[in-house]
């Protein structure tokens, strides 16, 4: 009997003590706050990552508080950026880096050359790029629930 009283007693002091360790930030899963600010984008050629540049951000980052960022001409944007040098035909990697969790929904590659758009291919993580030479813009776009990221960046393709 005094065996099935100390179970509560033991379940209690157990709570108590997570909320002290939490008041001292030994643990701090109750009121945490993460950060929910966009994510970045990052290319993967041959080894190595690249951040993309942010351009248009629509972002929900707490309940109807919104990162929103406007870049109103893409090709102006791009080309203050730094081009990155890719491989024509090639399978290249992109990820987003993300201390929240984003709740993913749609990510679509584009290129664009000469203001024409054409889409290519971008699947499990991985972009499909077209097998010819210039240089173009690459945008990426993530789509979730939190909201969209634009992410963009000058691209040689060699």
């Amino acid at each position: 009997m005094q065996l099935l009283l100390l179970i509560p007693v033991a379940a209690i002091s157990i709570f108590i003590i997570i909320l002290i360790a939490g008041q001292f930030g030994v643990y701090n899963f109750i009121g945490e706050d993460y950060d929910t600010s966009p994510p970045t984008g990052e290319l993967h050629v041959n080894g190595s990552g690249i951040i993309m540049e942010q351009g248009n951000v629509n972002w929900e980052v707490k309940d109807g508080e919104f990162v929103k960022k406007r870049v109103d001409d893409i090709k102006t944007f791009a080309q203050k950026e730094k081009k990155i040098d890719l491989p024509s035909g090639e399978d290249i990697g992109f990820s987003y880096i993300a201390n929240g969790t984003v709740l993913e929904s749609d990510i679509t590659a584009q290129l664009w050359n000469n203001n024409k758009k054409e889409s290519i291919t971008i699947e499990n993580s991985t972009i499909h790029l077209p097998n010819r030479k210039g240089t173009f813009i690459l945008e990426i776009n993530l789509v979730a629930e939190q909201g969209t990221v634009q992410y963009i960046s000058t691209v040689n393709l060699n």
